[in-house]
């Protein structure tokens, strides 16, 4: 009798430590499942800088808790890949962004806490007298940045913007006289300036009426595996800002969710 409840205890045991094997086992599958896609930001986000979103990354996934496989590509490659892929993220995103970029809802989306703020800011080689928006400019004349989400908000008129690969293009191409203007991504264009040793050289105005400033975010397909993912992130993105280290991380030009906290402006 002894005997026979040994062996039913031994079974029962074995039976649990399988079932808590397959469940761990798939608890690792399904986190190695998710893809995140991060937009290559060449002054923020390369994989390689160990600096702004790279340290930001970085610190986040510290613990090795969070796996997952990770591909970086410019911005309209990124986020065709992301909405292809249900079981993915991609990151420094914007729901509404991703929606005018890709024309697909975004009721299947979730996101995490805020990281910062982007914002389209119109860039000038000579400093206005005065406010000035895209209006004052042929619409041949203004330069923005390929695949940029922000563009397709503004109307028509926007079909006729001439896209460039890169803040050092669309700098360029204004100092040279070849824009008259161009829609730069804050802080991205501040990074390239500083980068580039030409901190003062352009002007930077709010776009009259439009600002758009645009939270971003890890974004995600809603399911399950993101959620699982999401929640683990989240309580660490807190952390980071209540600190500090979220602003000591994205450095003096980050923009924040408080509108006060914005890009320094000529007038």
């Amino acid at each position: 009798m002894g005997e026979a409840i040994r062996r039913s205890i031994l079974i029962v045991t074995l039976s649990i430590a399988n079932l808590l094997g397959l469940i761990g086992a798939s608890s690792v599958l399904s986190a190695a499942e998710i893809t995140l896609y991060s937009y290559y930001l060449p002054h923020r986000l390369t994989r390689t800088s160990d600096k702004q979103y790279d340290l930001l990354l970085k610190e986040l996934l510290a613990d090795g808790d969070i796996r997952f496989s990770h591909q970086t590509a410019p911005l309209k490659r990124s986020s065709a890949s992301f909405r292809s892929n249900p079981v993915s993220c991609v990151w420094p995103a914007n729901p509404r962004a991703l929606k005018a970029v890709g024309r697909e809802g975004t009721d299947d989306l979730i996101s995490s806490e805020p990281l910062d703020v982007v914002s389209l800011r119109l860039y000038t080689h000579e400093k206005p007298a005065g406010p000035v928006s895209i209006d004052d400019f042929e619409p041949e004349r203004i330069g923005y940045i390929r695949g940029s989400g922000a563009i397709p908000l503004l109307g028509e008129k926007s079909k006729r913007f001439i896209p460039l690969s890169s803040e050092e293009q669309l700098i360029s191409m204004l100092e040279l006289g070849r824009l008259d203007a161009f829609l730069g991504h804050h802080p991205d264009t501040a990074l390239a300036l500083d980068d580039l040793e030409k901190p003062g050289v352009l002007h930077v105005t709010p776009l009259a009426i439009l600002n758009l400033r645009f939270p971003v975010s890890f974004v995600c397909h809603d399911n399950k595996q993101t959620r699982s993912m999401l929640m683990k992130l989240n309580p660490r993105i807190k952390v980071l800002a209540a600190s500090g280290r979220l602003k000591e991380i994205l450095g003096e030009h980050a923009e924040f969710e408080d509108p006060q906290d914005s890009a320094k402006q000529d007038f």
